[in-house]
C-alpha cells in the first residue's frame, strides 16, 4: 500500500510537472508585435486627421492602405512612399519622415504607432525629421537643355494673365517647309506680381529656383510638366486637346484621377496642373487658330553651343541665342540669350557655380553676375537696343560691354565676358538670316 501510494505521488508529480513546463512555455511563446485582425488608426497630418487601414496576421504588418485624407495630394503621394517601408519594418520605428512631406509623414507614422499591441503598451509617439541625407539629395529628376545646334523655322507666340495673375508665354516654331512639323515648344511662366512669396513675384519658373522650392513642397517640379507636354507636342506634331466630357472639378487635387483634368490626354500631368490647363493648351489653342488663318512672317533663329574651357572641355554650361524676325519688314523684334548650367553639380566645373545647376543666368534669382550688374537687366537692355532699331554687333553702350571700374558711377565693375559669347552666336546666326534673305544688313 505504502509503496503504491509512493508511486502514484511520484506519477502526480511528475504529471504536474510536465503541465507546469508545457504551462510556462506556452506563456513564453512568441505572440507578435500586434494583435491580429484589421485596424483603422489615425494620425494627424498637417491639414487633416490621415486614418490608414492595416492589416495584422500573426502579429505581423501585412498590408497598409490609406482610408481617408485631406492633405495637399501632391505632398500626401510623397509621404504615402513610407506605406511599403512600415509593412517591410513591421513598424514605424526607425523610419524618417519623407523631405518635404514631413506633417503628412508624421501623421502616417503616429497612426501605425496607435496599432494595438500584444502586450497591452502604448508607447507615445514622437516626430520625426526627414533624414539628412534627404535632405541633401534632390531626387527629382528633370532636364533643361536646350537642343544643341541650329534651329529655324516659322514662329508663334502668345502671352496671356491667367488665375490670379500669373503670366503664360507660349512659343511654337513650325518647320517653314512643312506647317505641320511642330519642332519647337516652349511654355513658360512668371510668378504673379502679387505672389504670396516676395521672392518669386514676377520671376520665371523655368529655369529658376522656383522648381526646387516646389519640388519639396509637393512632390514635383513646376518644369516636368511643362517639359512633358512640350515633348508630346514636338512629337506627336499635336498642338489641340479634346475637352474631357468626364472632367470632375471635385477632384482637381486627386494626382490619380484622370478626370481631375479639364482635358483628354493630360494624365501624363502632375504638378502644375493649372498652369497646363488655364494658360499652356488654351494659349497653344490660339496659335492653332492663327497658323490655320494666314500664318505668320514671323520666322525663329536659334542656336546653342556648350562653353567649352581653354582645354576644350564643357564648362558646365550651355549659351543660347535666339533671334526672332519680320521676313517682311527684315527687321529682328525680339532677341532673347541666356546661359544654362547643367543638370547635376558634378557636370558644372567651377565649384562655386555647382549650386546653380537646372537653372540659368536669366531665370536664376540667387546668380551673381561677375561684372556686378543683373544678367537679365544686360540682355534685356539688348533685347530693348535692337527692337528700338539698334545694331545686334553695336553694343557698346549697353550695361557691362566696357571695363568701367568705378560701381557706384556705372552700377558695374567689368566687362561681362557673356558679351563675347553673345557676339560669337551673333555672327552665326547673322550669316543664316543674310543667306535667307530675311534681315537688312547689321553693322
Amino acid at each position: 500500500m505504502a509503496e503504491h501510494t509512493h508511486h502514484l505521488r511520484y506519477t502526480l508529480t511528475a504529471a504536474a510537472l510536465l503541465s507546469l513546463l508545457a504551462t510556462g512555455c506556452a506563456s513564453q511563446a512568441p505572440q507578435g508585435k500586434y494583435v491580429d485582425g484589421i485596424h483603422q488608426v489615425s494620425g494627424k497630418g498637417k491639414k487633416s486627421e490621415i486614418t490608414l487601414e492595416v492589416e495584422v496576421k500573426d502579429g505581423s504588418i501585412q498590408n497598409a492602405v490609406t482610408k481617408s485624407h485631406k492633405e495637399t495630394e501632391s505632398l500626401y503621394l510623397n509621404a504615402e512612399r513610407l506605406l511599403p517601408q512600415i509593412v517591410k519594418n513591421n513598424g514605424h520605428e526607425g523610419i524618417d519622415a519623407v523631405s518635404g512631406s514631413t506633417y503628412s509623414s508624421n501623421g502616417i507614422l503616429e497612426a501605425v504607432n496607435k496599432l494595438p499591441r500584444t502586450d497591452g503598451s502604448k508607447p507615445e509617439y514622437q516626430s520625426v525629421g526627414a533624414s539628412e541625407k534627404q535632405q541633401d539629395e534632390f531626387k527629382l529628376k528633370w532636364s533643361i537643355q536646350p537642343q544643341l545646334g541650329l534651329i529655324k523655322g516659322d514662329y508663334y507666340y502668345e502671352e496671356a494673365r491667367f488665375r490670379q495673375g500669373h503670366l503664360g508665354s507660349m512659343i511654337i516654331v513650325l518647320d517653314s517647309a512643312n506647317p505641320e512639323d511642330v519642332i519647337l515648344a516652349e511654355f513658360k511662366e512668371s510668378g504673379r506680381p502679387n505672389y504670396y512669396t516676395r521672392l518669386y513675384q514676377d520671376v520665371p519658373k523655368r529655369m529658376s529656383e522656383y522648381n526646387f522650392s516646389m519640388g519639396k513642397k509637393k512632390g514635383t517640379a513646376w518644369v516636368q510638366s511643362a517639359l512633358t507636354m512640350e515633348k508630346m507636342m514636338v512629337e506627336k506634331d499635336k498642338l489641340t486637346f479634346e475637352p474631357n466630357p468626364d472632367y470632375d472639378p471635385k477632384l482637381a487635387n486627386k494626382l490619380n484621377q484622370p478626370n481631375r483634368l479639364k482635358y483628354l490626354e493630360l494624365d501624363i500631368v502632375a504638378g502644375a496642373s493649372n498652369s497646363i490647363q488655364q494658360s499652356m493648351v488654351p494659349l497653344t489653342a490660339k496659335i492653332y487658330d492663327r497658323i490655320n488663318d494666314g500664318g505668320t512672317t514671323l520666322r525663329m533663329y536659334q542656336n546653342a553651343e556648350k562653353m567649352l574651357d581653354s582645354k576644350g572641355r564643357w564648362t558646365g554650361l550651355t549659351s543660347v541665342l535666339r533671334f526672332v524676325v519680320d521676313t517682311g519688314s527684315q527687321e529682328i523684334v525680339d532677341v532673347y540669350y541666356d546661359e544654362i548650367f547643367a543638370d547635376s553639380k558634378s557636370e558644372i566645373r567651377d565649384a562655386s557655380l555647382k549650386k546653380y545647376y537646372r537653372q540659368s543666368k536669366y531665370d536664376s534669382i540667387n546668380y551673381i553676375e561677375p561684372a556686378r550688374i543683373g544678367f537679365n537687366v544686360m540682355f534685356d537692355g539688348l533685347n530693348a537696343h535692337v527692337k528700338n532699331g539698334g545694331s545686334i554687333f553695336d553694343i557698346n553702350d549697353l550695361p557691362a560691354t566696357g571695363d568701367s571700374g568705378s560701381y557706384a558711377q556705372t552700377g558695374f565693375t567689368k566687362r561681362s565676358d557673356s558679351w563675347d559669347r553673345y557676339l560669337e552666336q551673333a555672327q552665326l546666326l547673322y550669316k543664316e538670316m543674310r543667306a535667307d534673305k530675311v534681315v537688312r544688313s547689321h553693322n
